[in-house]
């Protein structure tokens, strides 16, 4: 091996960090049946624990811990099981962490977590124990017809501090999807919530099984001695159910709680304050249009002292149709900069974002009564620069706004996918105009900031010799911090829907740009009990649960959901031969053969009753749950599933492949399309024996997939040992490329499709083409997580024709650091505590551990 080594650690801290319970940095929704707790070890003395210990506490001091763990000689950092705790429901707690490398180390900082409304009695098979309680917030509305409903309470609190404060609440609303009279349900939030007039939280809908999620929403620091006020606006069209409870607690012990119920809140139909009945969406969902009169807006009624007596008692909704199941993510609203207004003409202005949001506009501006301005919002502008508010994706965000006379502002309640924006005045005066974008994402909100629980951490970058390149990574990760809502949705625009294909790249992503693992969790856990229309999609969920426990170590999902995955399979449709045999049917149907989206970019892929890609993923399935019943200590099933893995791949290889060695798309087939070689490759199936033929073939072939499937050509080039024909798909001009989309289309997220001419009606949001932002996080600069948890990696850096380059690659364990300089034969790595490294390139083949370590080769 021709190469030396210089290893270095620093040591800034022996406390722990980067505390996750339950993969949450501010854990909700917990239960002290099964914790699972994740930190980073600091690096102190050689970085490699030894032992922890773990207190859990009523207060953040954490002085008087009522739970220790004791010394735990381990060396586990990452989704460690602690289990019956006995934790109080809907309570405030504080952990912490202490760790003992070749060092004894410091107590972490305390991390929060509150508990679920229900908790798992810790002696369950206690045939006295009492079932628990339900849920007491009663649900209320406006009424038993109005859409829109304005709900409030005022409470008094006590001097004595406050220690913690939470509301958890939960709204109702359909989901969306086609009824009788057109699409029902928003596929958004039913609630926006504040507390002393500021924004605190928004309620989604989205539910996995019949228990509408509750979501909690930290209030510290928002509440004061004195009174206080809880306002939310809610939207429904059926169901039409708002609940909340206020839990605070003092910092004497005592607590304090507050539930909807007619008696305490009181209610105002918002028919006259947002009428109409128009939708923004395209014909998935029905969202409301927002034509705000503001001269029916009850002035102040989220603040404290408003006088509510004209309005009525709410009105007990329908009983939940189940008990509430915690929500883990939640979203929060952060404000943007201000919107830089360009006039176009006598009470007109035009904006550019300069990148499009997920969220809305707040306007501030002083009026004459009963003014006029409509706001027109959009993906796209025209060659002329007008805003595209009739986008070709169906949506119309389009919408008037009728104000008050003298000082106001208005701002959006559901939130819109767009960068461009007009307003004009209609009617009356107006002046002092100003516009800020209001942002979603996935957390919570603290002065303005987004503290992302399902969110990025922002820790992963890159950059490199490559100017090109670093923008496509710039796109592809901004794509990610911008569509984070609260599950990985195929776009914020059209559909609103969460699919299987879209998590496999999301997860992905998402992990190579932030220490965050909880939206991949739900959205999987969502997706495997609410598949969707694809054949190759349902096995998917398995492949995306199995990067989740290499990620995070923490084999929760695993124990859940093993049986239902096994149950996805397609095993029913097994011939002698090896191979599934079953009708491809027409795209759009159910158990449909998908292969790409758009048809446009199937690189015409012959469907016969034996598909090769099909087959591949339920290959690739059969090996992942061989795997994970390892895993789980179910031996037989995973030496089943090993053996159909192993049946299956047989049968690929005798049927599948032609005789120059490249896959044929089917049984019957001669034609070779570039999905029949990528994805078996990308999927690890493709015997060493045949990678040169295959390499060629796929890098002859330049980009004739979708920005989805490009995930799978360039995971299949980098395989093949074809980095620099990767890098040139990834910096190409042509129309299949990320440089087209954004010098050409002025794209700032990633479209769904490549061009407009390949799919008229496609979306500028669609996070399922962020491939490059992944495949240069786990295949150029080369860091791959090849143990559960983060507890070994592999770093294989693949330069190609960069002359340099350097970036971050966030895990569970911390952050590794690559850098590499060709002219000085140089590759750096810097790995965290805790994990140790095996680092390839060229002649170089080295063991490592934590810290930094310089290596030369010869």
């Amino acid at each position: 091996m021709g190469s030396t080594s210089r290893t270095s650690r620093t040591s800034r801290t022996s406390r722990p960090s980067g505390l996750l319970l339950n993969l949450q940095e501010h854990a909700v929704g917990v239960d002290g049946a099964a914790l699972r707790l994740s930190w980073i070890v600091p690096m102190l003395g050689d970085a490699q624990q030894r032992s922890y210990r773990v207190q859990i506490a009523e207060d953040p001091s954490c002085a008087e811990p009522f739970w220790d763990s004791g010394r735990v000689l381990s060396a586990g950092s990452t989704g460690v099981l602690i289990q019956v705790v006995p934790l109080q429901a809907s309570t405030p707690y504080w952990w912490r962490v202490q760790v003992d490398t070749s060092e004894r180390g410091d107590w972490s900082l305390a991390a929060r977590l509150t508990t679920a409304p229900f908790t798992t009695a810790p002696c369950t098979t206690d045939p006295s124990a009492s079932a628990p309680s339900r849920w007491p917030a009663t649900p209320i509305w406006a009424g038993d017809s109005a859409d829109w409903a304005l709900l409030r309470t005022e409470i008094d609190l006590p001097v004595t501090p406050i220690r913690a404060a939470f509301v958890e609440a939960v709204g109702l609303s359909p989901e969306g999807g086609p009824g009788e009279d057109g699409p029902r349900g928003g596929r958004q939030h039913v609630y926006k919530l504040w507390v002393n007039a500021q924004v605190t939280g928004f309620g989604s809908v989205r539910s996995q099984d019949n228990h509408p999620r509750l979501h909690t929403h930290d209030l510290t620091g928002l509440l004061h001695p004195g009174r206080n006020a809880l306002a939310a606006l809610a939207w429904a069209q059926e169901g039409r159910q708002f609940a909340a409870r206020l839990v605070v607690v003092l910092e004497n012990g005592s607590r304090i709680e507050h539930v909807t119920s007619p008696e305490t809140w009181r209610a105002l139909p918002g028919s006259a304050l947002l009428p109409g009945e128009r939708s923004v969406g395209g014909g998935w969902y029905h969202a409301p249009a927002e034509d705000w009169d503001l001269r029916e807006e009850p002035v102040g009624w989220t603040s404290p002292g408003f006088d509510d007596t004209g309005w009525a008692a709410a009105s007990a909704a329908p009983a939940l149709p189940a008990e509430p199941a915690p929500a883990i993510v939640s979203l929060g609203q952060a404000d943007g900069d201000p919107a830089p207004l360009e006039p176009v003409g006598p009470g007109a202005w035009r904006f550019d974002l300069g990148r499009e949001i997920v969220g809305g506009l707040r306007v501030q501006v002083r009026a004459s009564d009963g003014a006029r301005i409509e706001v027109r919002l959009g993906e796209q502008r025209d060659a002329d620069g007008r805003v595209i508010s009739s986008m070709p994706t169906g949506n119309v965000y389009e919408e008037t706004w009728t104000l008050r006379d003298g000082e106001q502002e208005v701002e959006h309640w559901g939130y819109r996918a767009f960068r461009y924006g007009e307003l004009r005045v209609l009617s009356g005066e107006i002046e002092n105009l100003q516009v800020t974008r209001t942002i979603l994402s996935s957390g919570t909100v603290r002065d303005g900031e987004i503290g992302h629980a399902g969110g990025i951490g922002h820790s992963g970058a890159f950059a490199s010799s490559d100017p090109d390149l670093d923008r496509v990574h710039e796109l592809c990760r901004y794509s990610i911090e911008a569509t984070t809502l609260d599950l990985y949705l195929d776009t914020p625009s059209r559909e609103r829907g969460p699919y299987e294909g879209d998590t496999y790249v999301n997860q992905l992503s998402h992990y190579a740009c932030g220490r965050s693992y909880a939206l991949a969790r739900v959205s999987n856990q969502y997706l495997t009990r609410r598949p969707t229309w694809p054949a190759e999609y349902h096995l998917m969920p398995v492949l995306v649960a199995w990067e989740d426990y290499l990620a995070t170590g923490d084999d929760a999902q695993l124990r859940s959901d093993v049986d239902l995955w096994r149950r996805a399979n397609y095993d029913r449709h097994l011939g002698f031969d090896g191979l599934l045999h079953k009708d491809p049917g027409p795209s759009s149907a159910w158990d449909a053969d998908l292969v790409d989206w758009p048809q446009t970019c199937r690189d015409d892929y012959e469907f016969t009753e034996v598909n090769t890609v099909l087959n591949a993923f339920q290959t690739a399935a059969h090996e992942t749950l061989a795997k994970i019943c390892t895993v789980l200590g179910r031996d037989a099933e995973a030496e089943h599933h090993a053996a159909l893995a192993a049946r299956m791949l047989a049968g690929i290889e005798t049927h599948l492949v032609r005789e120059d060695g490249v896959y044929r798309d089917g049984l019957g087939s001669e034609h070779a399309s570039q999905h029949a070689t990528a994805i078996p490759v990308a999927l690890g199936l493709a015997p060493t024996a045949r990678r040169e033929g295959l390499g060629e073939m796929l890098a002859a072939g330049g980009m004739r997939m979708s920005v989805y499937g490009a995930q799978f050509l360039l995971d299949a080039l980098f395989t093949l040992g074809r980095a620099d024909e990767a890098h040139a798909l990834m910096t190409s001009r042509g129309q299949r490329g990320w440089l087209h989309l954004l010098d050409d289309l002025g794209a700032s997220i990633v479209p769904e499709a490549w061009d407009p001419s390949l799919k008229p009606n496609m979306t500028y949001s669609h996070a399922w083409g962020t491939a490059p932002v992944n495949v240069i996080a786990r295949r150029v600069l080369g860091v791959r997580v090849v143990a559960p948890g983060a507890a070994r990696l592999e770093i294989t850096p693949q330069p190609g024709p960069l002359a340099w380059m350097e970036g971050t690659v966030p895990t569970i364990r911390g952050d590794v650091h690559v850098r590499y300089d060709r002219e000085q034969k140089l590759v750096e790595v810097r790995i965290p505590a805790n994990t140790t490294a095996r680092v390839r390139r060229g002649d170089i083949d080295v063991e490592v551990g934590p810290g930094s370590t310089t290596l030369t080769s010869t």
